[in-house]
């Protein structure tokens, strides 16, 4: 882990703590970050469900190879 110094806005570090029921600044940057990248990898998961994953999921052998 690095330790890094930053500035963050009191409003917004607020409003961040209230959306993810953080309390201290350490929690809460931890905290959005988590779900920053949760959010990416559920947009990952849902282009690949429109692009066409399932049919890739529901063909057998192509299922067992991945």
């Amino acid at each position: 882990m690095t330790k890094r110094l930053i500035e963050i806005e009191d409003d917004l570090l607020e409003s961040a703590q209230e959306a993810l029921g953080t309390t201290g600044v350490s929690d809460t940057v931890r905290a959005a970050l988590r779900s920053a990248a949760l959010a990416g990898a559920r947009a990952r998961h849902i282009e690949w469900l429109v692009n066409g994953g399932m049919a890739e999921m529901a063909d057998k052998d192509r299922r067992d190879a991945v």
